[in-house]
């Protein structure tokens, strides 16, 4: 069935997805390149709730928070429901985390087995005699990403667990990203 005239669309929530619907509607709207159907239905999508435009299923928290930053999120980023809870999508509950932060996050405090701590060991009693100095690897995109973001140097070097130092030579050693 092609639509030519886009209706007022109308949101059918199945899995009591806690949402500001007047949001989400635009959002599709925004989304879409083209007119959709205007009864759209939010389902379990993997654990998250989603929406489907068009043939692509697109999780809502991550459909909302491009909408109100007015651009798709790069690869790398997260969107991070802050109450823990996946099926609150509302504006304050929900923020954007680089992916690493976010897992590193979400393991912090968790119970390692006996196992899994023997290979840990096993791996670091093969390692070569040498101690490293902790190197945090920031890739140039990401750095960029932030900035053009709006994140401060602070907020960056909280994200990635490092001294703010390290983040402004970064930027420093690679004058481009200010652009």
């Amino acid at each position: 069935m092609t639509i030519k005239k886009q209706n007022a669309i109308e949101l059918i929530n199945d899995c009591n997805c806690i949402v500001d619907e007047n949001d989400l509607a635009n959002a599709i709207l925004w989304y879409q390149s083209r007119p959709t159907m205007s009864k759209k239905k939010i389902y379990m999508y993997g654990y998250y709730p989603a929406v489907s435009i068009g043939n692509i299923k697109i999780h809502v928290h991550r459909l909302l928070m491009q909408f109100w930053l007015g651009m798709k999120l790069p690869f790398h980023a997260s969107v991070h429901h802050i109450n823990e809870n996946k099926l609150d999508a509302r504006k304050e509950n929900l923020s954007v985390v680089i992916n690493s932060a976010h897992n590193s996050n979400h393991n912090r405090g968790k119970r390692l087995s006996e196992e899994h701590r023997k290979k840990i060991s096993d791996a670091n009693h093969n390692r070569k005699g040498v101690k490293q100095k902790k190197r945090h690897n920031i890739p140039n995109y990401q750095l960029s990403d932030l900035l053009r973001f709006g994140f401060s140097i602070n907020r960056i070097a909280d994200l990635y667990g490092c001294d703010w130092s390290t983040i402004k030579s970064r930027i420093h050693e690679n004058l481009e990203l200010l652009s």
